[in-house]
């Protein structure tokens, strides 16, 4: 490791850092367009802890279980102070499928490096939260400092169908803001 690489990721680390874990309250109806608050984040929770890291992530819920929208939920997870960017990602589209990846320039990225992550949601299945766990493993996450970034896009619903043109999203915070670091405890 460079002499730069090492200021540059002490600084980084000396910015904000949060021992163990951070819950973050974003404002209700913040979405953009304004339109349906399905997918409207409200709280997200870091946890770092030495064997896995868990982002959960809360909504306000709905009256019908599994009256879920069509859309998405991404979390970017930045475990390198020195490098810019996330490195990886969780991705759920609702009714389709999960997928725990690397990214690059904010985009998944194929593979298939045995670095897998695991969804979760509230027992009710009336979209309350959902929790992204992943375990830190040799080529996969092993940093002690983690970071997230959370958005969302609500396509439409599906009972009724109905499809927004232009989607609703949400970020927690602005698009692409990343909570403090959270380290190990």
């Amino acid at each position: 490791m460079s002499i730069s690489h090492l200021l540059l990721t002490t600084a980084a680390l000396a910015a904000v850092v949060t021992p163990g874990s951070v819950t973050i309250t974003d404002p209700a109806g913040d979405v953009s367009p304004a339109g349906s608050t399905k997918l409207d984040i409200r709280r997200v929770t870091v946890k770092n802890t030495p064997t896995k890291v868990v982002v959960q992530v809360a909504f306000p819920g709905v009256g019908e279980r599994y009256d879920f929208p069509t859309g998405n939920v991404s979390v970017w997870l930045d475990t390198d102070p020195g490098r810019r960017g996330a490195e990886f990602g969780h991705f759920m589209e609702f009714w389709s499928d999960y997928r725990f990846a690397p990214v690059q320039g904010w985009r998944e990225q194929a593979t298939d490096d045995g670095c897998e992550g695991e969804v979760r949601s509230d027992k009710g299945n009336r979209l309350r939260w959902f929790r992204f766990t992943v375990q830190k493993t040799a080529g996969c996450v092993t940093s002690d400092a983690v970071r997230v970034a959370v958005s969302t896009m609500n396509t439409g619903d599906l009972e009724p169908y109905v499809e927004y043109a232009p989607p609703v999203r949400d970020h927690l915070g602005a698009e692409h803001q990343w909570t403090d670091w959270v380290t190990v405890d």
